[in-house]
């Protein structure tokens, strides 16, 4: 190969180093530049889409912060027992009539029975416990009565 080129005049000697010159141009940037710069656009519409998100995440993560310490606020100005409270909201949330019974299981958790109770009424009253004290429920079974609306509960609340 080598004696090939020497052999040719010095005019097509520079035409050939001009060719191969601009081909290996070509394949860099069709083999090289291209394929990076493509990747790179693309990653930075990526980046660019995820960015909303990122922002969602980093203010539920504030949020979270933010609610953490609300809970123990209200753990705290609650100053009564789990026991205690689960029977006093039940009481004010129309669930006292159908309240049968509410007994301790350890230090932070309390089950209650509830017999033909509105589930309705049910549902307010838990989520009246978890906004106003922190306390949430760890187990939930339910039973359909033959009246619309009407159901027996058993509920495990944990919380304080």
């Amino acid at each position: 190969m080598k004696d090939w080129f020497l052999a040719l005049q010095t005019q097509e000697r520079i035409n050939v180093t001009a060719g191969a010159a601009a081909l290996a141009i070509m394949l860099f940037y069709v083999a090289v530049w291209d394929p990076i710069h493509s990747s790179v656009a693309q990653l930075e519409k990526n980046v660019a889409k995820q960015a909303p998100l990122l922002q969602w995440m980093q203010q539920a993560a504030e949020d979270v912060k933010n609610l953490k310490g609300t809970k123990s606020q209200l753990k705290s100005k609650a100053g009564q027992s789990l026991l205690s409270l689960v029977d006093s909201t039940a009481k004010s949330s129309r669930l006292g009539n159908v309240l049968k019974r509410v007994k301790p299981d350890g230090e932070k958790k309390v089950r209650v029975w509830l017999e033909s109770a509105s589930f309705d009424d049910m549902v307010i009253w838990m989520e009246k416990l978890n906004k106003s004290y922190g306390i949430e429920v760890l187990t939930l079974a339910i039973d359909r009565k033959d009246t619309p609306g009407r159901i027996d509960a058993r509920i495990t609340f944990v919380g304080l």
